[in-house]
């Protein structure tokens, strides 16, 4: 019995020299440090649900979303996807769980009461856009908005339509509420501030007092080539910030160091100035590509062209439709062509040009344009079919700029402001004696060749263009152009062009337009091939300015600058045009 107690002594005294040694059998539970972090969303991540954060101390945290967490915007709650990218948050934390998360959708108003409608503004430039969402870069940031149905877009100084608004555009947002994200009206800056060009050339002179910097041993990009300015030197004035090394933004001080270093402008010519956009030094041996983007990652900032791996970073110029858009705009199967410096076995990519246009693109209102090429197989009460052109050749759809045949049949609404044209005649028919044929009188057609025509049918079973606006399920004809019958096999369809380019003059006697910066789509390697200034005879063409079919005498409204898109036949020196589409 003695040697038992004594057993149990030396064994409680193991354990109390165990304590004094901070080893101890059971573990004591700390209950998480409770705090409150206010920063910035960097990140979110849907698949572990999580955010991470920034605060204003630059210190970053990992944020656990758990099923009990709540997430609030204006009072409301809503749940992780209402977050984004930028986004100012204040968050309960629980060690590293969430508890409750506010997000805020502006910063915090000047002053508080009453707002005069219409003085609260934000000013960015487009990053994206969609039916019911703008995204904006500003100065501190990426910031995110909400299209209504009561917002008004103003462009040119008058009222124009949400498809208008393009990526890269500077944009002034104006609110009725400024508790509310909701625009009031989006405003468009002009295309006074369109990019003009790029240029490439030694520093010569850097003017910190004056803004201005001049530029030796000067190249301009044209179609795809590097060609040298008419003068030997270049004077740009500086208004942006936009200076980059690498991906690092720099100020005119540093510039003025790096004199006899080459560098990449992209310019606008605003107000009859010179003004830089964006400028990149160049960082290394120059090589050149130009192909289709067959891979793009954001994250980490690559792209694969011709089988080649490119970075690009905030300092990469990247253009698209004659604006200025950031590296998170470059897509996947776009043209591009892409300059980039060699260093250290890395192409890091300083000038990208996004070729083609985006006109036949989706459009942010969920509509597009579409072109089809077919013989009218039916005409109803403000309805018409489509058909096959003939029996070796379905009707046919521009897909990708190619023309792709459609196997059944397609019905189209017509309507009152539908222009439909005889290209023939070089006419435009009256829409109502169109498609009220079956049921109109005659006589109250005016002019006799078109009154003899529609009286005998005669428009039915006739190839004609249809330019159809496609809105949700269904498809409007904004413009019709019957042409004359001709026989087409699928080996000739390529005698009709897909071309692009701007407008540089129009003949308003003589109705013609001349084109500048002109790309022809070559169907046999799917790419646009630049090609000189030419000359469209436009007489037997249907026009649209921003979906608004023209009349010839309404050719006064095309600007010049303004993008084209122009399907044409070539039969002599001056191309004949059929279908001419065009944007701001």
């Amino acid at each position: 019995m003695k040697n038992r107690l004594l057993t149990l002594m030396i064994i409680l005294l193991i354990f109390s020299t165990s304590f004094a040694f901070g080893e101890t059998l059971e573990i004591t539970r700390v209950s998480p440090k409770e705090k409150v972090v206010k920063g910035t969303i960097q990140s979110i991540d849907y698949k572990s649900n999580s955010i991470t954060i920034i605060d204003f101390d630059d210190r970053t945290y990992i944020v656990n979303i758990q099923d009990k967490t709540i997430i609030e915007i204006e009072g409301i709650e809503v749940d992780l996807k209402e977050l984004y990218f930028g986004q100012e948050v204040t968050v309960n934390l629980k060690g590293n769980n969430a508890q409750k998360i506010v997000g805020n959708t502006e910063e915090d108003p000047d002053r508080d009461g009453y707002i005069i409608p219409g003085t609260r503004f934000r000013f960015g430039e487009v990053l994206f856009a969609k039916e019911n969402e703008i995204e904006i870069k500003t100065s501190k940031g990426r910031e995110k908005y909400k299209i209504t149905s009561s917002t008004e877009v103003i462009k040119n100084g008058e009222r124009a339509k949400l498809f208008q608004i393009k990526e890269g555009d500077k944009v002034m947002l104006t609110f009725d509420d400024i508790y509310s994200s909701d625009i009031s009206t989006i405003k468009v800056e002009d295309e006074e501030r369109h990019i003009e060009g790029i240029l490439k050339g030694k520093i010569e002179l850097v003017d910190e007092r004056n803004k201005d910097i001049l530029l030796k041993d000067v190249s301009v990009y044209e179609g795809g080539k590097w060609k040298p300015h008419s003068g030997y030197n270049v004077k740009l004035k500086v208004n942006s910030s936009k200076l980059y090394e690498g991906g690092e933004t720099i100020n005119l001080k540093t510039l003025k160091n790096r004199k006899n270093e080459e560098a990449y402008i992209a310019f606008d010519g605003g107000f009859g100035t010179m003004n830089v956009s964006k400028l990149l030094l160049k960082g290394g041996s120059s090589v050149a590509y130009k192909d289709k983007v067959s891979n793009v990652e954001y994250g980490t900032g690559k792209m694969v062209v011709d089988n080649n791996a490119l970075y690009f970073h905030p300092g990469t110029i990247v253009i698209k439709d004659k604006r200025l858009v950031d590296p998170l705009n470059i897509d996947k199967n776009q043209d591009i062509y892409v300059y980039s410096d060699y260093k250290l076995g890395q192409r890091n990519a300083s000038f990208v040009s996004i070729e083609g246009t985006g006109i036949l693109d989706d459009r942010i209102d969920g509509t597009k344009i579409l072109v089809y090429r077919g013989k009218i197989e039916d005409i109803y009460d403000y309805g018409i079919k489509i058909g096959r052109i003939n029996y070796r050749l379905d009707h046919l759809l521009l897909t990708d700029n190619k023309w792709v045949e459609k196997k059944n049949s397609e019905k189209f609404i017509l309507t009152e402001d539908t222009l439909i044209y005889d290209s023939q005649l070089k006419k435009v028919i009256p829409s109502g004696s169109f498609v009220s044929s079956r049921y109109i009188n005659y006589k109250d057609i005016k002019d006799k060749d078109i009154r003899e025509r529609v009286k005998n049918d005669f428009y039915k079973n006739k190839t004609a263009y249809f330019v159809v606006k496609e809105t949700g399920n269904e498809s409007e004809v904004l413009a019709l152009n019957m042409t004359p019958q001709q026989k087409e096999y699928r080996q000739n369809v390529t005698t009709y062009y897909s071309t692009i380019g701007e407008i540089k003059t129009k003949d308003l006697d003589n109705n013609t337009i001349t084109l500048t910066k002109t790309k022809n789509y070559n169907t046999l390697n799917n790419r646009w091939e630049n090609a000189g200034d030419e000359t469209i005879d436009l007489n037997s063409c249907v026009i649209l300015l921003n979906d608004q079919p023209l009349s010839k005498d309404e050719l006064y409204r095309l600007r010049d600058k303004q993008n084209v898109y122009i399907i044409k036949n070539k039969k002599s020196s001056i191309d004949e045009g059929y279908v001419l589409i065009v944007e701001d």
